[in-house]
């Protein structure tokens, strides 16, 4: 699991770009997709891939072997926290540390990664949309920066997380 290249494609390269080259929210491609990530689970955003157009942005293997542990632990928490299907705390289990076992042949895993990436994309317009919102000069997105943090942080304390992944491994003993 990341260890090659991703392409994000269409208006999710247009808008990573963006967030990168121009908002300079964010240094590197990786960065976005981390916290796209986050941001579309967090916020309940998903999308799909957009095949309207043709921009593309690349995140080399390099990059991704530097955050490997994170994006695995991004990764986990997700499928682990999920509740977009009804499944049991078993299968979530299995979703989350075992169906990438067999990475190459395993359904249930490409099936995982789709998930995980549509949280991405999702999360991705949802960065885009926070930084495009009422900000064209460089303190507009230093504030916008500060707003969002703030919000973040606030709504993350309102969720209580490790109750939810306690209740995950309590129900799998």
């Amino acid at each position: 699991m990341f260890e090659n290249d991703i392409t994000i494609s269409g208006k999710h390269a247009t808008y990573t770009k963006f967030l990168v080259n121009e908002a300079k929210v964010f240094k590197r491609y990786i960065d976005v997709y981390m916290n796209g990530a986050i941001f579309g689970f967090l916020y309940g955003r998903i999308s799909e891939k957009d095949k309207d157009s043709t921009d593309r942005a690349r995140i080399y293997a390099d990059a991704l072997a530097t955050e490997r542990l994170k994006c695995d632990f991004i990764y986990r928490l997700i499928m682990l926290l999920d509740e977009t299907s009804n499944i049991t705390i078993e299968r979530k289990i299995d979703r989350a540390f075992r169906d990438d076992a067999k990475q190459d042949t395993s359904e249930n895993h490409k099936a995982n990664m789709n998930l995980f990436n549509s949280y991405v994309l999702g999360g991705i317009e949802a960065l885009y949309d926070k930084f495009t919102e009422d900000t064209t000069t460089k303190e507009d997105y230093i504030h916008k920066i500060h707003e969002v943090v703030s919000d973040f942080k606030a709504e993350i304390e309102g969720v209580p997380y490790d109750s939810r992944i306690k209740e995950v491994i309590e129900g799998y003993k």
